[in-house]
């Protein structure tokens, strides 16, 4: 016959067995609080890589609609589209009626989309520009690049982020 363990033996659960419980349990929902916080950082990088792309096509939208702005008769170096990501454009620029030459669309074109880039984008850290839209002589193109500040992983890499394309007619 098995003799049935004592009362107290069995009485329940001791005070250190239940704080390894909570102990574990802690561990387990601050991880979920990260898990949860990393998500949303990279659902903010992802909102502004898809707008930095959205902006940067809509440009070369507006040069093909443009096409004697962006590709005038000099060539791609002679552009209206160059920018240098250093010009400030406010609203009132994008709101220019002036649109008598290629030349003054592009400057239209630039200011709006330099308006909504600096709605939709965070700066880049360093004071390194928003975007800017160079020449490559060699293959005829305009090369459009937006950056951003974006989410950092590590302190001592570049927290920028960037897109590039190269626009050709």
């Amino acid at each position: 016959m098995r003799k049935s363990p004592s009362r107290r033996a069995v009485e329940g659960v001791s005070l250190i067995e239940v704080m390894v419980a909570i102990l574990v349990f802690s561990i387990g929902l601050l991880g979920i609080a990260m898990l949860q916080m990393r998500g949303a950082q990279f659902t903010k990088e992802s909102g502004s890589r898809t707008s930095a792309i959205i902006l940067a096509r809509s440009l070369a939208d507006a040069m093909r609609a443009n096409p004697g702005g962006a590709h005038p008769a000099g060539g791609v170096a002679n552009s209206a589209y160059l920018y240098d990501g250093k010009t400030a454009y406010t609203a009132a620029d994008c709101a220019s009626t002036t649109l008598d030459t290629p030349a003054n669309v592009a400057q239209r074109d630039l200011a709006c989309w330099r308006v909504a880039l600096g709605n939709a984008l965070p700066a880049p850290a360093d004071n390194k520009p928003l975007a800017t839209v160079t020449a490559d002589n060699t293959l005829g193109t305009l090369i459009v690049t937006v950056s951003w500040t974006g989410v950092r992983d590590d302190t001592a890499g570049d927290p920028n982020q960037s897109y590039t394309f190269s626009y050709l007619q």
